[in-house]
């Protein structure tokens, strides 16, 4: 019987394909151990504004080495900027307001609460798979082969965590996957190849890999369910 596993930092507001991947897999460990890293995009989120793609970067407290687990959001620097975005953006849109509870809700709740980077983005993304109806199991990677480095040690979780199979993105599996370190434990890698298919935007040309904001406020939760996992692992690049 196959295992899927996926293993991801916790990101503001995930994009599409991070949910595409976690909801073709069994368990999604959250990589919620490490230095935060600006540059890979966990801090930032993509809508469509005036046909175009538009970045919003939350502030992070504690400088270019903080640790995941030990990043501070300072929160009353950035809601007002997102509340007036997705009015501008999504006000118009069908299922405006079930994106705007998810979003503009949740961060004033989360703002009472002071809750730190690590919790506010797997506290988000965790709800939203509930919502989306995925019932895997989720797991912190605290704990997990922690001497280890990069592709070793994703190799040796899956492995801790009895997996088959872990499924990762294209670009990582570029960058950084040694695929000795599977094979060693007997482990199959799934290579995510996913195209969002199109569905019902604003003006301007189609934008694939948005928000999570931008689909539920376009086409609803159960559309959104249905285009998330449209496809399964059809076509998906296997190594064993």
């Amino acid at each position: 019987m196959f295992k899927k596993l996926c293993i991801y930092q916790p990101n503001v507001f995930p994009p599409l394909h991070y949910f595409n991947r976690i909801m073709n897999s069994d368990v999604w460990v959250m990589l919620d151990d490490v230095q935060l890293n600006k540059k890979v995009g966990q801090t930032r989120f993509s809508l469509k504004v005036n046909g175009q793609e538009h970045k919003i970067a939350i502030p992070i407290l504690g400088g270019n080495r903080v640790k995941i687990n030990e990043a501070v959001i300072p929160y009353h620097h950035w809601i007002d900027k997102l509340h007036k975005t997705l009015d501008y953006a999504y006000g118009n849109c069908p299922f405006f307001e079930t994106a705007r509870s998810s979003a503009i809700d949740y961060v004033e709740h989360h703002q009472r609460l002071n809750t730190n980077f690590k919790l506010f983005c797997e506290h988000f993304t965790i709800d939203m798979l509930r919502k989306l109806g995925w019932q895997g199991e989720v797991v912190s990677s605290k704990g997990l082969a922690e001497d280890l480095k990069a592709s070793e040690r994703m190799a040796e979780i899956a492995y801790q965590l009895e997996g088959t199979h872990y499924v990762c993105g294209n670009e990582g599996f570029q960058q950084y996957v040694d695929l000795t370190h599977f094979q060693n434990r007997k482990l199959a890698i799934i290579v995510q190849l996913w195209k969002c298919p199109e569905y019902p935007q604003s003006k301007g040309s189609f934008l694939h890999n948005l928000s999570i904001l931008d689909l539920i406020a376009n086409v609803g939760l159960d559309r959104a369910r249905e285009i998330l996992v449209s496809g399964d692992t059809m076509g998906w690049k296997v190594y064993e």
